[in-house]
């Protein structure tokens, strides 16, 4: 309810503006910190992906307008207290990854990525 979930109806605001301009936005969640939420966008190949967040990011700041809020894409926004950071994260995926015995492949993927997490 909205004692929990502060900023729901902003949320969903943005989701259905999102639809009506086209953008391929795929889900929306709250996050940890109250008034924090996410969206999804895509699936998108290429450009698309990085021209659909825009536009997004864009709506999103138009929507808060309507409701009188600010909206930081900031990832830690809030530094006093224990509250969990944010952040920009992409799920990829190969045409191998989705064939039968992709798994194999997610794991090389993971592999490879885990060798170069320190930097």
């Amino acid at each position: 309810g909205p004692e929990n979930m502060f900023g729901r109806a902003i949320s969903e605001a943005h989701y259905a503006a999102c639809l009506y301009a086209g953008i391929q936005i795929s889900g929306t969640n709250g996050e940890v910190m109250p008034g924090q939420w996410e969206y999804q966008v895509g699936p998108c190949v290429g450009i698309a992906a990085a021209d659909q967040l825009s536009i997004s990011r864009y709506i999103l700041a138009r929507v808060c307008e309507d409701f009188q809020v600010y909206c930081t894409l900031h990832p830690k926004p809030i530094t006093q207290g224990d509250w969990n950071g944010a952040g920009c994260h992409t799920n990829f995926s190969t045409k191998k990854m989705r064939e039968k015995g992709g798994l194999d492949e997610i794991k090389e993927a993971i592999y490879k990525l885990g060798a170069k997490h320190a930097q």
